[in-house]
């Protein structure tokens, strides 16, 4: 029941996103909603090799709403987007609340639920920041249009870039540690 909800509360928020973007195609370069499509191909899947795979992506999840809610919703830090007009909205804006705040908590919760075995824990966790890593490269490599202000090289600089970057993967290490450690 957990499963479904989460996963429909995804659905929904992808819907809205889509909905509400000038360009739906330049959407598909978001951390979060790449994570969440995944989530969605997984969801029906309870193989054992998906185990592992939820696994990460209901830590990017995390990731990805920690990183919304704490950075770039948050009006008091400096790489806030809460101002920038261009993304918000009402319906841009009920879906970041959906796809950052309701689906990541409601995600680990059906996770937590219906826990997989985890039979390698340490090579997940040395694993886990390849996709966010190998992301951070795509965006760099494309380097037309930064999404994240806290990734923007031109506007922080590369020394900047590559500190944020490192923070994100050790935040992405510490909460797959903290996920998995549950489990046991």
């Amino acid at each position: 029941m957990l499963g479904k909800a989460a996963a429909g509360v995804v659905a929904a928020g992808l819907v809205l996103a889509f909905v509400a973007a000038p360009d739906a195609g330049g959407l598909c370069w978001y951390f979060t909603i790449q994570v969440c499509a995944g989530y969605l191909l997984l969801a029906p899947f309870r193989a054992a090799w998906a185990g592992p795979v939820r696994t990460a992506l209901v830590v990017y999840l995390v990731v990805a709403g920690l990183v919304f809610v704490l950075v770039l919703a948050n009006p008091w830090n400096p790489y806030s987007m809460a101002g920038d007009p261009a993304a918000r909205g009402t319906v841009s804006d009920l879906g970041n609340l959906l796809l950052h705040v309701v689906a990541p908590p409601l995600a680990l919760a059906a996770w937590w639920r219906d826990r997989p075995v985890l039979r390698h824990r340490g090579r997940l966790l040395l694993l886990l920041p390849v996709y966010p890593l190998g992301y951070l490269a795509a965006i760099l490599l494309r380097g037309t249009e930064y999404l994240y202000s806290f990734l923007d090289v031109p506007a922080i600089g590369y020394p900047a870039t590559v500190r944020n970057a490192v923070m994100l993967a050790a935040v992405t290490v510490a909460t797959g540690l903290v996920v998995t450690r549950a489990r046991h």
